[in-house]
């Protein structure tokens, strides 16, 4: 079989979670899995070896056993960029190197799940670039595009760049609001094209949500209470700003939510806690009352302690929606669900035996 090359054309348009999904319906058929991420744009240390973020954990999902040196044999430091800045044949290599490492991973395998980096284009000045990757490993790339309104212009690019190594899409975050439009016109549209739809996703609550834990660690803050229930999913974000009555009548409007208040404002504080709240961001580096620290306690609500003010820590909240991952198990849950769903498995597999 040829490997299957999981890209995207923009950061956090979900090509991990589909990796994840893809893999675990592969090892359902009795396939055997080997996974890899060429160039991983995620540093971080494990040990002594510096590795990919989301190489690593999804390693670890897929129960591979391969070295993280094999997973993931180039990673994109500010180091490495630099050295192929100053010279030109400090990366001449890699492309070597990710052959080699794919080598020993395929061995023993069924098939081989590759994931790409932030978009295509990341390493073209490297010589890894998503398209020069294909062609050395004779990957078959599919395309996951997150739904916007230029969906179908960026598609068309990047069937451009990756020419005939582009074997097929999967659209992504599609807004329910938008499902007759995709269907009835932009994939009709595509396939007159020959660009292969292999299904589309749309946005989900449990999908975009986003841990307390990773929430609290994005913002850079510090959690006072109830930290066994860090692992606790936020899907929506509200903020209190206003005196208790009307906070409390506003706040009962949305469940499983974090609010965003001021340190100082234990009546805010208070009303949130009577309402449905998964956690209390709390700004300005201000210590809750004992009287609300207590009552967060008592209901299990962690309590996240930032220095941001609220304006900056509601700017922060938003850039973290619209780069949540995937790492909890209710979400890996939900990503094979509806991968199982949605997504033309027999085509990706008809795809990896060269069909």
């Amino acid at each position: 079989m040829v490997p299957l090359f999981f890209i995207s054309d923009k950061p956090f348009s979900g090509k991990s979670s589909v990796c994840v999904g893809t893999g675990k319906l592969f090892a359902e058929r009795g396939l055997k899995v080997g996974y890899m991420k060429p160039v991983g744009t995620l540093p971080t240390r494990v040990g002594a070896i510096t590795t990919d973020e989301d190489a690593q954990y999804i390693s670890n999902i897929l129960d591979v056993k391969e070295e993280l040196e094999n997973i993931c044999p180039i990673v994109l430091t500010q180091q490495c960029i630099r050295e192929g800045l100053k010279d030109q044949n400090f990366s001449r290599e890699f492309i070597n190197q990710i052959y080699k490492a794919y080598s020993k991973i395929q061995k023993g395998k069924d098939i081989v799940i590759m994931e790409g980096a932030k978009s295509i284009e990341d390493g073209y000045f490297l010589g890894i670039s998503s398209d020069k990757i294909c062609k050395k490993l004779e990957a078959r790339a599919i395309l996951v595009v997150k739904y916007s309104n230029e969906i179908v212009d960026r598609i068309l690019y990047s069937r451009e760049f990756l020419k005939e190594y582009l074997a097929g899409v999967i659209i992504n975050w599609v807004p329910k609001n938008q499902i007759d439009y995709l269907e009835q016109l932009v994939i009709p549209f595509l396939e007159k094209n020959g660009i292969d739809i292999l299904g589309y996703l749309t946005s989900d609550k449990i999908l975009s949500s986003v841990s307390i834990k990773e929430m609290s660690e994005m913002l850079e803050g510090q959690i006072i209470c109830a930290r066994d229930k860090v692992d606790e999913l936020v899907e929506t974000f509200m903020v209190g700003a206003m005196g208790q009555e009307q906070a409390l009548k506003f706040f009962r409007r949305k469940t499983n939510k974090a609010v965003i208040t001021g340190g100082d404002r234990a009546d805010v504080q208070l009303a949130a806690l009577e309402t449905p709240t998964k956690c209390l961001i709390l700004t300005g580096n201000f210590q809750p009352s004992s009287i609300v620290l207590g009552r967060a306690e008592e209901l299990g609500v962690p309590m996240i302690l930032v220095n941001y003010d609220t304006l900056t820590a509601v700017e922060k909240v938003s850039e973290i929606i619209g780069r949540v991952r995937f790492h909890e198990i209710k979400k890996i849950d939900k990503i094979i669900e509806v991968m199982r769903e949605y997504i033309n498995i027999d085509k990706l597999l008809e795809i990896a035996k060269g069909n």
